[in-house]
């Protein structure tokens, strides 16, 4: 996922490691030695809520319409 996407899945369901999270939230960040500027999502499990997930913004992914969750029939 790129920035530009961000504001359009806030609050939804997206994929990382194929599995599903909803993205609650970014942190623009600052490596100190570099000086370079990253991104990191915020990712709540959707089985445990109270179970949270900071990972790089580019390992996340934009949920496709056409995939089901597993416990959808």
């Amino acid at each position: 996922m790129n920035i530009s996407e961000i504001k359009r899945n806030l609050g939804k369901k997206v994929l990382y490691d194929s599995s599903e999270y909803v993205l609650t939230g970014c942190t623009i960040r600052r490596n100190i030695i570099t000086g370079q500027f990253y991104y990191q999502a915020e990712l709540q499990d959707v089985e445990a809520n109270s179970s949270l997930i900071i990972t790089a913004l580019d390992k996340v992914e934009e949920r496709s319409f056409g995939i089901e969750s597993e416990n959808t029939s």
